[in-house]
C-alpha cells in the first residue's frame, strides 16, 4: 500500500493559518456583487459552489455511493486505522465514518460558510472537518464510533508486546522492511516517541533489537513531519513520513555506522503473527 499516492491526504493539518473572508452586510441591489466576493477567496479562487452542495447533500442524505464519489483517494485515517483506499471501502466505512451530528451539520450548511485555504483547499466553519479541492481530499473528522475503533486496534496492537512496553503508549505508524525480515514501529507518550525494531515478525513480544527514544519535528505550513531518535551509546535514527525519502529509515551511530533500511508504511496487525 502506498500512503503517498495523494499527496495532499499525507499533511496533518497541525497548524493552519485562515483566510478569514470579510464579513458583509449588503442592501439588495447590491446582493450580485455580495455574492462574487463572498464565492472568492483573497487568491482570487472561485468557490466551487456546486461540488460543495454536491458534497453537503450526499452528506446530510447519507448517499454513501454519492459521498465516496467526490473522494479523492487514499482518505488518510489516523493510525492504526486503515487508510480508505477506493470507493467501494468508503461505502462500507461511511457509517463508521459519517455519524448524524455530522449530517445534521451538512444539512443546515450554507455556502457561505465556506471558506479557501490556498493550497489546503475549501472547508466549512472554526474547525474544519473536511477539505475539498477538487474532490473530498482529507477528512479530519472523527465520529465517536471510529474513535472507539481506534482505540480499540490500539490497545490490541500493544497487547502483542511485552507487558514493560505497553502502558502510557499509542501507536503512531509501523514500518516494514522491504528487502528483508525487520519490522518498525513508532509509538508516542505525550510529547514523547520511541522507535523499536524487532528482527522478524514471528515474536514480538520479547526485547526489541533496538529501541530508541526521540521527539518529533514538524516543519513548515504543512507540518511535514521528522521523527529523530537516540539512544544512550549513541545510536541515531531519523526517518520522515511526509518526505520523498518516506521509503527509508537513516541510521547513524558507533554500532549502526551510517546506513538506510528501506521500508514502507504498513499496519503492525497485518504482519505481525499472532
Amino acid at each position: 500500500m502506498n500512503r503517498l499516492i495523494n499527496r495532499k491526504n499525507i499533511i496533518r493539518f497541525f497548524a493552519t493559518s485562515a483566510v478569514i473572508l470579510s464579513s458583509l452586510t449588503v442592501a439588495s441591489c447590491h446582493d450580485a456583487k455580495a455574492t462574487k466576493e463572498t464565492a472568492e477567496s483573497s487568491l482570487g479562487d472561485p468557490r466551487p459552489d456546486d461540488a460543495l452542495n454536491k458534497l453537503m447533500r450526499s452528506l446530510a442524505e447519507g448517499d454513501a455511493p454519492g459521498f465516496a464519489a467526490l473522494c479523492v483517494y487514499p482518505i488518510v485515517r489516523p493510525y492504526p486505522l486503515k487508510d480508505i483506499e477506493d470507493s467501494l471501502a468508503m461505502v462500507d466505512y461511511f457509517p463508521i465514518l459519517i455519524d448524524m451530528p455530522l449530517r445534521e451539520r451538512m444539512k443546515k450548511g450554507k455556502l457561505d460558510e465556506w471558506s479557501n485555504y490556498g493550497w489546503r483547499g475549501w472547508s466549512i466553519g472554526d474547525d474544519r472537518p473536511i477539505w475539498f479541492d477538487e474532490g473530498v481530499q482529507f477528512i479530519d473528522y472523527q465520529s465517536p464510533a471510529e474513535t472507539g475503533l481506534r482505540k480499540m486496534l490500539a490497545r490490541e496492537e500493544l497487547k502483542t508486546l511485552a507487558p514493560a512496553y505497553r502502558d502510557g503508549w499509542t501507536p503512531v505508524m509501523t514500518l516494514i522492511q522491504t528487502d528483508g525480515h525487520s519490522v518498525i514501529r513508532i509509538d508516542a507518550n505525550g510529547d514523547e516517541y520511541r522507535m523499536m525494531a524487532f528482527d522478524n515478525t514471528v515474536d514480538v513480544s520479547g526485547k526489541p533489537s533496538m529501541f530508541l527514544l526521540g521527539s518529533l519535528r514538524e516543519e513548515g505550513s504543512a507540518g511535514s513531519r521528522t521523527f529523530e531518535f537516540a539512544d544512550s551509546i549513541g545510536t541515531k535514527a531519523e526517518y520522515s513520513p511526509d518526505s520523498e525519502a518516506s521509503d527509508r529509515v537513516f541510521f547513524s551511530g558507533p554500532k549502526a555506522a551510517c546506513r538506510e533500511m528501506n521500508v514502507r508504511q504498513g499496519y503492525w496487525r497485518d504482519v505481525v503473527r499472532h
